[in-house]
């Protein structure tokens, strides 16, 4: 696939679902600040790590969730950017055998009630515990937003276990090679396999719970979430398969559906008529396309947005409706604007009229 095909679906899908360019919020010092010396002086010593790494970290992780939660509290974000610089540091140190150790133990350990051995996994345990006392009496929407985290693990060792057996068959010719037959039934195993890693339910927890004292009632939302976990998902693997194949990545969502699908038989725009990666991103880009309108539609986005620029003809819109609408609006091109400017996803090659042509941050 070249540069320019990838350029053309994905400025074509952001112009289709109205994507608007947010520019970073000014620096807020009671935000970085304590997530610093937090990095520094908390989660630092539990890992391995030099100095340059965890700032590359901290950068990611407090960038993205800043830009994400434009409506949250501070402590709301903190929260959240300290469990994803936990979470990003878990999976890029599972190879280390003594984390992997500790890691094998977690949930186990967990539901026994007994403390963690590793002080990386303690320092996760607690802010799990910090973010569920952010829901209050809300248990619903605390298992939405806690339950993602414990999972994670599961699916980190259970994403290791897989890749390790797909290295293995790489390097030997010989290995038993899963059968055409076996890829092109499992067709709904990517997407599975993906959404047991992405946390996606979590963060999507989180456009709805900007502080700990705003309760939005779950039935105004919560038809959305089928949707926005895919959204939250899949718009992701999106924006950094260009960097992914750079770097030469192929077990993703992208390839792994490529696989099936062209397993299964479906015809794509290969030579010879079979399914690609660009065919797969093609569909991708379809399917969030369906979701976004999906979400905008049952969340009605667009009247609360004339309802805010005073149309006198929206008049069954009320201030729950705009709280709700809204904190997706900040989720949905906060999320995309992070990606953008990222350095880490090399996309500095997509333009889009309107955004003034963000260049990536360090």
């Amino acid at each position: 696939m070249s540069t320019s095909e990838y350029s053309v679906c994905i400025q074509g899908l952001l112009t289709e679902i109205g994507y608007r360019y947010e520019p970073f919020p000014p620096y807020d010092a009671d935000y970085w600040g304590p997530f610093h010396g937090w990095m520094l002086h908390t989660l630092g010593p539990t890992s391995s790590w030099g100095a340059k790494q965890l700032a590359e970290l901290e950068h990611a992780a407090g960038g993205v969730i800043e830009r994400v939660y434009p409506f949250a509290s501070t402590q709301m974000k903190l929260l959240f950017a300290k469990l994803t610089a936990i979470a990003i540091l878990i999976d890029d140190s599972i190879e280390d055998e003594t984390v992997h150790k500790h890691l094998v133990q977690f949930s186990h350990r967990l539901y026994r009630g007994e403390p963690q051995q590793n002080g990386l996994l303690a320092l996760y345990y607690t802010n799990m515990t910090e973010l569920s006392e952010m829901y209050g009496d809300d248990s619903v929407l605390r298992g939405f937003a806690i339950v993602p985290w414990i999972n994670y693990i599961d699916a980190c060792l259970m994403e290791k276990q897989l890749f390790n057996v797909e290295r293995g068959r790489s390097k030997n010719r010989d290995a038993l090679q899963p059968s055409t037959h076996e890829e092109g039934l499992a067709l709904k195993f990517p997407h599975y396999l993906r959404s047991k890693s992405g946390i996606a339910e979590a963060y999507a927890a989180g456009i709805f719970k900007a502080t700990k004292d705003q309760h939005l009632p779950l039935t105004r939302y919560i038809k959305v979430l089928p949707d926005l976990t895919f959204y939250i998902e899949v718009m992701n693997d999106l924006l950094s398969f260009y960097k992914e194949e750079i770097d030469g990545e192929t077990y993703n969502l992208i390839h792994l559906r490529t696989r099936s699908l062209s397993a299964s038989g479906v015809h794509g725009s290969g030579m010879n008529a079979e399914w690609t990666c660009y065919d797969t991103l093609r569909l991708l880009c379809d399917e969030i396309r369906q979701a976004t309108r999906s979400i905008d539609g049952l969340l009605r986005l667009e009247d609360c947005e004339r309802k805010l620029q005073g149309d006198p003809g929206i008049n069954d819109i009320d201030e729950v409706d705009l709280e709700i609408a809204m904190q997706w609006r900040g989720w949905r091109d906060g999320y995309i604007s992070w990606h953008l400017e990222c350095r880490r996803y090399k996309l500095g090659f997509l333009k889009f009229a309107g955004t003034g042509d963000p260049e990536p941050s360090d």
